[in-house]
C-alpha cells in the first residue's frame, strides 16, 4: 500500500491531478473567449449550430470508442478516423463565431491544424501501430483523418452506440462544460442588448 493511500486530498491536490497543460490552455482559451465575445444573433444562432454538430459528433463517436481495446471502425470511425477530434473543431469553431472574434477563431483554427494535428498523428498512429498491427494500417491507409468519406469503410464493425462508453470517455463532462460556455456567452449577448 502506498503511503498516501487512505489519505484525504485536499480540492487543490484533486484538482491538479486532474488539471494538465491542455486542459488549462482550453479553460484559458475558453475564458478568452467568452471575455472578448461581442456575440450578435445571428453569430450566436449560427455558432450554436456548429457547436451542438460538434458536440453531437463527440457523443456518437465517444459512444464506439473503446480505448486501447481494439480498432475502433464503427459508428462515425467508419467514416473518419478521428471523428472527437472532427468535434472538437467544429465546437471551437462554434465559439468562434459566436463570440464574433474572428481573431480567436483563426488563432484556434491556426493551433488545431499547424500543432494539435500533426502532434496527434505522429503520437496516436505510432502507438496503434505497434499495437494493433496491420489492422491499424489498413484502416489508416483506407481512412481520411478529418474529412469524412462518403462510403463506409469495407471492414467496419459492427459495434452500436453505447451509453457506458460515454461516461468510459468523459464525454459527459465535456458536454458539461461545452454547455457552461453556450450559456455564458449566450448570457453575454442578453446583457448587450
Amino acid at each position: 500500500m502506498r503511503a498516501d493511500q487512505g489519505q484525504r486530498k485536499t480540492p487543490w491536490q484533486l484538482v491538479r491531478r486532474r488539471v494538465t497543460w491542455k486542459v488549462a490552455a482550453v479553460l484559458v482559451a475558453a475564458a478568452l473567449a467568452i471575455w472578448l465575445a461581442r456575440p450578435s444573433g445571428w453569430s450566436l444562432l449560427a455558432g450554436v449550430a456548429l457547436v451542438a454538430a460538434g458536440e453531437a459528433t463527440r457523443l456518437w463517436a465517444a459512444g464506439h470508442l473503446q480505448k486501447n481495446e481494439q480498432v475502433t471502425t464503427s459508428g462515425p470511425y467508419a467514416y473518419v478516423k478521428n471523428p472527437l477530434y472532427l468535434g472538437s473543431l467544429l465546437i471551437m469553431a462554434g465559439f468562434g463565431v459566436m463570440a464574433w472574434n474572428w481573431w480567436l477563431l483563426a488563432g484556434g483554427l491556426v493551433i488545431f491544424w499547424a500543432y494539435y494535428v500533426p502532434y496527434k498523428k505522429q503520437r496516436e498512429s505510432d502507438r496503434l501501430r505497434e499495437r494493433f498491427g496491420d489492422v491499424w494500417v489498413k484502416y489508416d491507409a483506407a481512412v481520411p483523418d478529418y474529412f469524412p468519406r462518403l462510403t463506409p469503410y469495407a471492414r467496419r464493425g459492427k459495434m452500436r452506440w453505447r451509453t457506458d462508453l460515454i461516461l468510459d470517455n468523459s464525454e459527459h463532462q465535456t458536454a458539461a462544460v461545452v454547455l457552461i460556455g453556450v450559456l455564458l456567452i449566450g448570457v453575454r449577448w442578453w446583457l448587450a442588448l
